[in-house]
């Protein structure tokens, strides 16, 4: 049998594949060279990852100064909402729920120790809506 690289006679060994190299190294620079040849990929293409996802485009002004005002007690109802989404994402894993499960507790718990507040008003998240004017009103 002729090597497909260097053209050289050898005797196959009959185990498992035919055999289409004479030696290892024969095999190796073969593959080389047909991975030199190839059109190069995309780095997308290249890892196999997860793809990312797009960012959230629900995000109202009120929202976004919330976040933006800094305040823990902020942070923390917006770690609680973003957790509370991906326990109900159908497509979060089932090995993370029990982990995303104990983070949200743990984020409710830290609210109501700050607001001094029950469970309850926890989940019906409530709308504190201030003014600018409030007070400065003149009749």
């Amino acid at each position: 049998m002729k090597c497909e690289l260097c053209g050289k006679e050898f005797q196959p060994s009959g185990h498992g594949r035919p055999q289409k190299y004479c030696s290892k190294s024969c095999r190796q620079k073969a593959d080389y060279r047909r991975k030199k040849d190839r059109p190069p990929q995309t780095a997308a293409k290249k890892t196999k990852t997860r793809t990312k996802r797009e960012p959230e485009s629900d995000l109202d002004q009120r929202s976004f100064e919330r976040m933006m005002d800094g305040s823990m007690l902020d942070m923390l109802r917006a770690n609680r909402d973003r957790l509370q989404k991906a326990m109900d994402d159908t497509s979060t894993p089932a090995n993370a729920l029990p982990a995303i499960s104990r983070q949200l507790i743990d984020v409710c718990e830290r609210i109501e120790s700050l607001q001094g507040g029950g469970l309850t008003d926890l989940l019906d998240d409530e709308e504190d809506e201030v003014t600018d004017d409030v007070g400065a009103s003149i009749v």
